[in-house]
């Protein structure tokens, strides 16, 4: 890795750190307090205390970087930004947050606790995860609720960072490979880049194993109550209709950073993953895919990659918020540029609030050849940063 790429990641660890120790010292009540002027309408204290720390945070350290998340839209963006080359080397650094992921699961499982109660009091029982995995899906080190930083600078994904709340873990993507490492009880002020890649753990994705059962089981997200859309998007993608749904849908309201982990070893063995999908969802879902897939490397052969995508587009593409949820190639943020594929930021920059752009994403592993053909047959672009 570059040194401005290993910089900018400490930079991000120690954000997301600093909004996750904060979170711990917070009580359920604080967590659970709903912030009428601040973001969105249904926006909580979960949502903003940790939002408004990464952008403080990311922004302190380097001001001519852009900072997208949910709630805010876009912070550090000027006018000026419309008017930018299409060349990648002038690209400017962004990064992406989600700063709560799956905060409807977490929200119904702080409620359960009293409300003096911290955060860090609750997520430091040993009987936590099992509780959640009872209420929310198995295993926690997948379907916990997480909080994700991403960067793209020159219109590639350096790397990722995702904390998980309930397993009090940190993941990183990047050029030098993935890794997990539990995190320390009280506030680190040494875990960066090294301290992870000394102490942390390789994270591997599997071959598909079982061809007969595996290369269709998939995760994606249908939507829960009042999100209408989903299932019509995924409907239209035409990868699976509603009788194999039924046969091989192995979860319909996943995270969006941690998504990626059920293609990793993370997953039980038996219970393997065929592929994921980003059915129509906004970029703060699934950027953060995208360093697991450049980075990752096939396990019994380092010269492949693991991973593969494909973006998904459609004729008559559903919209939701007004904006496209299958983006054919001319409205996709994904460009080429001397036979090389980009994430154009430049273009991503004038959208009024760049959080909302979505996209439908296919995520396998590379030997998963009933992926290949069916996006290959259905004219879907692979994406190969």
């Amino acid at each position: 890795m570059q040194g401005v790429e290993i910089s900018h990641l400490n930079a991000a660890i120690a954000a997301a750190l600093k909004a996750y120790y904060d979170f711990r010292n917070s009580t359920v009540e604080d967590a659970l307090r709903p912030i009428s002027r601040y973001g969105k309408r249904d926006t909580l204290g979960m949502d903003a205390g940790p939002e408004i720390t990464i952008c403080q945070e990311l922004t302190k350290y380097d001001a001519g970087a852009v900072v997208v998340t949910e709630e805010i839209g876009s912070q550090g963006l000027q006018i000026s930004d419309s008017f930018r080359s299409n060349d990648p080397q002038t690209f400017r650094t962004v990064f992406i947050s989600d700063p709560t992921d799956r905060s409807n699961q977490l929200k119904a499982f702080l409620v359960e606790f009293p409300k003096d109660t911290t955060i860090g009091k609750i997520m430091g029982n040993p009987e936590v995860i099992k509780k959640w995995e009872k209420k929310n899906s198995n295993p926690a080190s997948i379907t916990g609720s997480t909080s994700a930083i991403s960067c793209v600078r020159r219109g590639l994904p350096i790397f990722s960072v995702i904390v998980n709340y309930i397993t009090q873990q940190l993941i990183i993507s990047c050029a030098a490979g993935n890794r997990v490492v539990d995190l320390p009880e009280k506030r680190p002020q040494l875990v960066d880049f090294n301290y992870v890649y000394a102490k942390g753990t390789k994270i591997i994705f599997p071959n598909v194993e079982d061809e007969s059962i595996s290369m269709q089981k998939f995760v994606t997200f249908l939507g829960d109550t009042g999100k209408v859309g989903y299932s019509e998007n995924f409907r239209d993608s035409d990868l699976i209709n509603e009788k194999e749904k039924e046969d091989f849908l192995h979860y319909g309201i996943p995270g969006g950073p941690s998504r990626i982990l059920y293609l990793s070893a993370f997953q039980p063995k038996n219970k393997q993953i065929g592929f994921i999908l980003y059915n129509g969802e906004k970029i703060g879902e699934w950027i953060h895919c995208l360093s697991f897939i450049r980075f990752a490397k096939n396990h019994t052969d380092e010269s492949q990659p693991a991973l593969m995508i494909y973006e998904i587009s459609q004729n008559r593409p559903w919209t939701k918020e007004g904006v496209l949820m299958s983006t054919p190639p001319n409205y996709s943020v994904f460009r080429k540029y001397n036979d090389k594929m980009y994430i154009d930021t430049s273009w991503l920059l004038k959208m009024p609030n760049p959080s909302q752009l979505r996209s439908t994403l296919i995520i396998a592993p590379h030997n998963n050849r009933w992926a290949v053909r069916s996006s290959s047959q259905l004219g879907y672009r692979p994406l190969v940063f």
